[in-house]
């Protein structure tokens, strides 16, 4: 097949099924990246700040399947590739920013599962991170200052190099703890002391309940890692991993409409306080090499009595100018407002998909140029469509029609188009009103 592109079978396999059913693929997203361009090079200029030391904080917002959760997988792997740490978790009701049964430390939990670099992008990096510092460290001091292996000159200056970089950390809330941690996790891995290097490891990670469990573990520590604190202790993993040769960290936050969904009002205000002050570290320079990037809807933004906006001292900060309406897309403002792909876009992105799905299954591709525009005629001539179209549908509806005409190979593109079933109006989903008449807040 002389079009066939070169990718791995087994993320091509991913991608396809994975865009099939309408979910984000969690690699292989660079192969079908269309249009976005804009936004792709306001992240990749965030990320060059980071490197420089400086913080950055982005909301995108977008209707469901508008391309969110595809924007910031991309930018994921792009900083990976660019020698960032990376950690992204969706927003549960068990995960939150803030609330009353460890929400906030159950979303430190998973941003730590979830910890990524370039050699270990599907998470869990933190022990590698830590153990390739190490070893770097023993190979600098064995090739520069001419020190012996395995000797305890060697450990002596590894220990040396690790002090130099704690001393970095304990200038920050909760510093002297995270660098006894670190220093006990060496202790641990030098002297084969699984047990010291795991609990360090627990308590890095946040796994320890409460300060007397930490206290009675093998790294003896009177603090730890709480739903009060995870933030600071997210920027001083920033500055530990820029201290030990990484660009930065990027942190992403998406399905922050569940915390739109919250019934309690204080609850949910709580929450919003706890984005203002992540927006405040990021923006004034108190969380350096720290990048933040959330998901919302525009309901979850918008809506004044239960939205973002409804918090005024962050609709101060998030809502465009007097002078700037919400057609202009302003991509230095710290929100970015995703926009319909073009029918352009939206063709080379059918395009993509068929050569894609050709080169998988290994046939020659089947579907013409003027099969793709009677696809993109027929899915944008509903009523709404040129408004509500999002790049979901147009990915999920295209593959499923590229596997039927594969399984059957009778089947007629034209003729499966033509038997499209008559559906109602395009229109904002359901479960983006499902408590617009929610009675919670309200008191007699």
């Amino acid at each position: 097949m002389k079009d066939a592109i070169k990718v791995p079978k087994r993320i091509l396999g991913n991608l396809l099924n994975s865009a099939g059913s309408g979910v984000v693929p969690r690699h292989g997203l660079e192969y079908i990246a269309i249009g976005r361009e804009k936004e792709i090079a306001a992240l990749t200029r965030d990320l060059d700040n980071i490197k420089e030391g400086m913080g950055a904080f982005r909301l995108i917002v977008g209707k469901y399947g508008s391309g969110k959760s595809f924007l910031m997988g991309l930018i994921r792997g792009n900083a990976q590739e660019r020698g960032f740490v990376t950690a992204d978790t969706d927003l549960t009701p068990e995960r939150r920013f803030q609330g009353t049964h460890g929400q906030g430390l159950g979303t430190f939990r998973d941003l730590m599962q979830h910890l990524s670099t370039k050699a270990m992008p599907d998470g869990n990096a933190l022990s590698s991170i830590l153990e390739n510092w190490f070893n770097g460290l023993q190979t600098e001091g064995i090739t520069r200052e001419g020190i012996a292996p395995e000797t305890k000159e060697l450990t002596s200056y590894v220990t040396r190099q690790i002090f130099a970089v704690s001393d970095l950390c304990r200038s920050y809330a909760g510093g002297f703890d995270f660098a006894k941690a670190l220093h006990c996790f060496y202790e641990g891995t030098v002297s084969g002391d699984d047990e010291l290097r795991e609990d360090a490891l627990r308590w890095l990670r946040g796994e320890f309940e409460g300060k007397v469990q930490a206290r009675n573990s093998r790294v003896k520590l009177n603090s730890v890692i709480s739903d009060q604190n995870w933030f600071e202790f997210l920027k001083l993993y920033a500055v530990f991993f820029r201290a030990i040769g990484y660009s930065g960290f990027l942190i992403l936050f998406d399905e922050l409409v569940n915390l739109y969904k919250i019934p309690n009002r204080v609850s949910r205000e709580n929450n919003y306080e706890k984005i203002l002050s992540i927006f405040n570290d990021t923006m004034q320079g108190k969380a350096e090499g720290l990048g933040v990037i959330m998901g919302a809807t525009p309901q979850m933004v918008e809506d004044p009595r239960r939205g973002l906006f409804s918090y005024e001292a962050l609709k101060s900060r998030l809502a465009p100018g007097r002078f700037i309406s919400y057609e202009n897309q302003n991509l230095l403002s710290p929100l970015i407002r995703l926009v319909r792909l073009t029918d352009n876009e939206l063709f080379a992105l059918c395009k993509r998909l068929a050569l894609l799905h050709s080169s998988y299954y290994r046939y020659e591709i089947r579907v013409t140029d003027d099969e793709i525009a009677l696809f993109l005629k027929v899915s944008l001539g509903r009523v709404g469509a040129q408004e509500m179209i999002t790049p979901r549908e147009i990915t999920r509806d295209f593959i499923n029609l590229l596997d039927v005409t594969y399984s059957d190979p009778e089947a007629s593109f034209e003729k499966l188009l033509e038997s499209e079933p008559e559906e109602k109006p395009l229109q904002q989903k359901d479960d983006e009103f499902d408590e617009l008449f929610d009675l919670s807040e309200i008191d007699l």
